[in-house]
């Protein structure tokens, strides 16, 4: 029986990997030759914040450092500036994971949205410091909003297409450690 939970682990693992590989591709592709196209959501950020809350074994902290690294390649930005902030940010969010077990979906979304405006607020920092050219206010605005607004649909998908649910009380994780 663990065993089998164990590579049901792996396996959500290695297809969250695929799907970070399909966004990837996705972001490359030239839908548009003009040069102040709308930024996309981050759809990536709330699959990662979604299954942090319900099932945080699945994106353990490796596997998230490894998706934005290969983000922060593919898409010429300074390495790791991006990686860090989404991984300090996940790493709160995974440490007070508890505090949403009991709470309504408008709570989650409140306290995800926050998360994400203060990574972006932490990038931009670190690229000012570095003295690397940031990207314009409302480029990050439009970002932030669209992340926002694609939360729901993102957690609707993995809530009731995948059926990652939140952990009842008293459960127990792949390693037998209570919940």
């Amino acid at each position: 029986m663990k065993d089998t939970k164990l590579n049901l682990n792996w396996l959500r693992q290695v297809a969250l990997f695929l799907f970070a590989c399909l966004i990837i591709f996705y972001q490359l592709i030239p839908f548009s030759l003009i040069p102040g196209a709308l930024p996309s959501p981050d759809i990536m950020f709330c699959a990662i914040c979604a299954f942090i809350i319900r099932r945080p074994e699945i994106v353990p902290f490796w596997l998230i450092g490894i998706i934005y690294f290969t983000f922060d390649v593919f898409e010429s930005r300074p390495f790791g500036v991006w990686t860090a902030s989404i991984l300090i940010m996940t790493e709160v969010l995974r440490a007070n994971r508890n505090a949403f077990r009991e709470n309504l979906f408008p709570f989650e979304w409140i306290a995800i949205s926050t998360i994400f405006i203060l990574a972006l607020a932490v990038n931009q920092i670190f690229l000012v410091m570095s003295i690397v050219p940031t990207p314009p206010f409302y480029n990050l605005l439009w970002q932030f909003i669209f992340t926002v607004l694609s939360y729901p649909i993102v957690l609707f998908i993995i809530t009731y297409v995948l059926r990652v649910r939140k952990p009842a009380l008293g459960e127990f994780d792949v390693k037998g450690q209570k919940i």
